[in-house]
């Protein structure tokens, strides 16, 4: 699938036997051996398919070959990892730098295996950016693009190299977390709300998000995981929807008795009893006393 254009010294060959000792490399031994355990080249190796993963500023393949019964590993890595322009516009996503839907399909059905891709201790992060619409109406479609490129740059600020960001598909994005439980996949998350947060603000923006998690502690594959962080992420937004109208019915009744009490005091021909403003006053207390709770 990987088709560069590379000169062949940016390129380094390494035949492994089935007790992983190198047969054969285009570098000396050493160095070879360094690779190995510098990209966890030995961690990947797979029984069934092709494996093709980025690691830093590598790219690295592996496929498994069978000669006189005997299986070996023939494994390319390119120094250049994915930068060439075909592997960008096929890849990679133009607005945000993170991998784009092309790749999440092709992980899906084991095209490309993303190490450490496994079925064990997989956690997903679905997210979705609540007012890009309001963005894009308000502001403009650049300003929509700046929303989606702040995301981005908030996702791989929060995530660590073996982890996996991708733009789904419009304001829709997808974390891949590995070897981390449900409890440090809620970290992630809050992390990257922070961080979205913070660019946020240093560009003069608001941007709204929810995200939705899964873990394969219960699930078999992908499509399921997803799934289960949409309805998540569903539910995340119902709940703020719900404490938006809380807000805003907190809003008007504080406006309403607001209204009436500057209606008492500076009403010309009554002057209001004590009774009623001391009946006003510690409502308009209480309700916003919850008011700033809420928006908390």
């Amino acid at each position: 699938m990987y088709k560069g254009r590379h000169r062949t010294k940016e390129i380094i060959r390494i035949v492994l036997n089935y007790e992983n000792k190198i047969q054969y490399s285009s570098i000396n031994n050493e160095e070879a051996y360094n690779y190995l355990k510098k990209l966890h080249i030995l961690d990947r190796l797979s029984e069934n398919s092709c494996v093709q993963y980025s690691y830093g500023k590598y790219w690295v393949i592996i496929n498994k070959i069978i000669i006189a019964n005997q299986k070996y590993y023939v494994i390319t890595i390119d120094l250049n990892n994915y930068k060439c322009s075909e592997c960008n516009k096929v890849l990679v996503d133009s607005v945000t730098g993170l991998y784009n839907r092309n790749y999440w399909e092709q992980i899906n059905d084991g095209s490309i295996y993303h190490y450490p891709y496994s079925k064990k201790d997989l956690s997903l992060i679905f997210i979705d950016i609540d007012n890009l619409k309001e963005i894009n109406d308000s502001f403009g479609h650049l300003a929509g693009d700046k929303a989606i490129e702040i995301v981005g740059q908030a996702i791989k600020n929060s995530i660590r190299k073996e982890d996996l960001g991708i733009r789904y598909g419009g304001d829709e994005f997808i974390v891949l977390l590995f070897k981390q439980d449900k409890k440090a996949t809620k970290k992630v998350t809050d992390r990257i709300r922070r961080e979205i947060h913070k660019l946020a603000v240093e560009q003069g923006m608001n941007i709204q998000i929810s995200a939705g998690i899964a873990c394969t502690d219960c699930l078999a594959d992908l499509d399921d995981m997803i799934e289960i962080a949409d309805k998540n992420l569903y539910r995340e937004k119902e709940t703020k929807k719900e404490h938006n109208n809380k807000v805003n019915d907190l809003v008007n009744e504080i406006r309403e008795i607001r209204d009436e009490l500057n209606r008492k005091i500076d009403g010309k021909n009554k002057i209001p009893t004590g009774a009623e403003i001391l009946e006003l006053s510690p409502k308009l207390d209480e309700l916003i006393t919850k008011y700033s709770e809420y928006r908390e």
